[in-house]
């Protein structure tokens, strides 16, 4: 049932099922013209009923998936109307034969889809200057009859004629001008307009008959002549509904073949055989006009569809999309390109080489001098034929260009923000090569810069660099006796108080554990010792944890100053030997290794003079 607002409305009848709208008043007073508007599938057809006194004529449009309904009232206009689905037909039984007549059947290619059908039906109000000149023609036949013969008839066909193909040209001519202020569809203009052009086939008919049966030769020759090419007209002009074509072409030639068998001449059933072949070859070329018609629309459709998908992904994609041509110039830009340069789409220059192309983009936000560097960088960028273009925008982001070549010379260049990617790159390395915990240096990192300074004191044989390896005293107490916790805490703070201690060209890193590493360059003796002592003693003051319990530690140090030709590994353990030597010595202390032996010296200002060959700070 229709939903009725509150009100009784008629049921819907066997074979019918109530079509879900919404009805409400449709007219304000007597013999106004009133609109219902309803929602359901294209396509479907529709039959009015009154649910008042009075006789609704009541006829349905449909655009898209919404079906208007307009209605004229006759002496006492319904207050409602209600709107059932029916099975194939409008209202009526002419309404169902002029449907029938405008039906857009399947093709070989396929059914019709809504726009299509729209777009078929439009089809009969493209030609008006082949409709006019047709008319003419008729008008001419006509008029001639009139002249030879000085009958009636030809008078009375000339006037019906005529007003019947005016009548066609202003219904289409409405159409057009209606479908140029606001989208409509085109069936209620056809619903008016197919019957006019029935009308004027069938007044084409009786008249060319008439000819034939008048006897004057001349006159049937001009009126067969005139019949059959404006009945190929309209079956080319009318090809979009063919149902429609055949009728016309039916109504026009058939009278011939009558009027052939009336004639005073027998010599006239001669054109009768030939009709029925022309009427059966015009309507299998209509058929096959409409096929093509409807393959092409439908293929017309894809690919529209197609190109609106495209346009949708270039103008929402992530990364700005550039195409240059052979020459090198800008053709397509999307709307993320002006984007990512802080501009605007209506700011794209297209047509203009690619670095004149970026350095306006970025003039209005960046400024001259930005964009005189981005226009030389990207000009030796193509010229070299390199890999991606980084560029750094002053507001802090950093753009990635890169470039995919195209066989025929154009190119496609992606633009992409990178400033999040760059960041997460530089965490990951930072990552890498840091201790979590310390935020030290750790091995990895440690060894890439021994290895450089190697490789530097390699050539010029300069001994200037020195490896301390430190190791924490009592730390493993902090760890039982205070929890890891404590522990964690004790090792930030450490790694904070060795940054303090570095000076220019020292590097500290944290091994694992308690272990620490440190490289110094230009390293001196005197120098290094005393920087073992400063971090000896500096390491050795308490810790206040957060907890409230303080901590004490020590540190015990080895040192080993690099030899030419030596490699990273033997210096790494020449520095952890008098490691473990300074912690068989009390803890607390450093030693110095003694190149190229196993033997431990100290050194103090210069001076390595003690019998244990150490130095011991407390």
């Amino acid at each position: 049932m229709a939903i009725t607002n509150g009100q009784h409305f008629a049921r819907p009848q066997r074979g019918e099922r109530a079509f879900n709208c919404a009805t409400r008043p449709v007219a304000e007073s007597d013999h106004a013209p009133g609109r219902l508007t309803a929602r359901g599938k294209a396509g479907e057809c529709l039959r009015f009923r009154s649910c008042s006194l009075g006789t609704t004529r009541a006829q349905a449009t449909i655009k898209s998936a919404t079906i208007f309904a307009v209605y004229t009232g006759s002496s006492r206009p319904p207050a409602r109307i209600a709107i059932f689905n029916t099975r194939g037909s409008i209202m009526s039984g002419r309404t169902s034969i002029l449907d029938s007549i405008l039906a857009t059947p399947k093709s070989e290619h396929g059914g019709v889809t809504a726009s299509i059908r729209s777009s078929l039906l439009s089809s009969l109000f493209e030609d008006q200057r082949s409709l006019a000149m047709s008319g003419a023609a008729s008008a001419f036949v006509a008029l001639v009859a009139f002249i030879s013969l000085h009958r009636v008839w030809p008078a009375l066909w000339l006037i019906a004629g005529t007003g019947v193909i005016a009548a066609r040209i202003y219904v289409a001519q409405a159409y057009v001008a209606a479908n140029r202020s606001a989208a409509i569809h085109p069936l209620h203009a056809a619903t008016r307009y197919a019957p006019l052009a029935l009308l004027t086939s069938a007044l084409l008919g009786a008249g060319s008959m008439a000819c034939v049966m008048s006897g004057d030769a001349a006159l049937s020759a001009l009126a067969i002549m005139v019949t059959a090419g404006t009945l190929g007209g309209a079956a080319s002009r009318n090809a979009g509904l063919p149902r429609l074509a055949v009728a016309q072409i039916a109504l026009g030639a058939a009278p011939l073949g009558l009027g052939a068998l009336f004639a005073p001449s027998h010599a006239y059933w001669v054109l009768v055989p030939p009709l029925f072949v022309y009427i059966a070859a015009m309507a299998s070329i209509v058929r096959r006009h409409y096929a093509g018609l409807v393959a092409l629309m439908t293929a017309e459709q894809a690919n529209a569809e197609l190109a609106a998908r495209f346009d949708a992904a270039l103008a929402h994609m992530p990364h700005g999309l550039c195409t240059i041509d052979e020459a090198g110039k800008v053709i397509i830009a999307n709307r993320r390109t002006a984007e990512l340069f802080g501009a605007t789409i209506e700011m794209l220059r297209l047509n203009v080489p690619l670095p004149e192309f970026i350095g306006h983009v970025v003039l209005a936000k960046f400024g001259e001098t930005l964009r005189r560097q981005l226009v030389a960088r990207c000009t030796e960028w193509l010229s070299a034929n390199r890999g991606p273009l980084d560029i750094a925008l002053d507001d802090g982001r950093q753009l990635e260009m890169t470039r995919n070549p195209v066989p025929d010379g154009s190119a496609v260049i992606i633009i992409e923000d990178v400033t999040e990617r760059r960041a997460s790159e530089k965490q990951v390395l930072h990552l890498a090569r840091h201790d979590p915990l310390t935020g030290l240096a750790n091995r990895r990192y440690l060894q890439e810069q021994m290895e450089q300074q190697l490789s530097r004191d390699a050539g010029d044989g300069s001994l200037t660099l020195a490896m301390l390896c430190l190791d924490l005293d009592g730390f493993k107490a902090v760890n039982d006796d205070l929890g890891h916790d404590a522990g964690d805490e004790v090792l930030k703070a450490v790694a904070l108080r060795l940054e303090k201690t570095l000076r220019h060209g020292e590097t500290i890193a944290r091994l694992g554990g308690d272990e620490f590493a440190m490289i110094v360059e230009h390293a001196t003796s005197g120098a290094c010792t005393a920087l073992a002592g400063r971090i000896i003693q500096r390491l050795s003051e308490p810790y206040r944890l957060s907890g409230g319990a303080t901590a004490t530690i020590g540190a015990s140090i080895g040192l080993a100053f690099a030899q030419k030709g030596e490699s990273l590994e033997q210096l790494m353990k020449r520095a952890d030997r008098a490691l473990y030597e300074a912690k068989a010595a009390g803890r607390g202390t450093f030693r110095v290794s003694a190149a190229g032996t196993a033997a431990t010296v100290a050194a103090a200002d210069g001076v390595c003079g003690s019998s244990e060959h150490d130095l011991i700070l407390p």
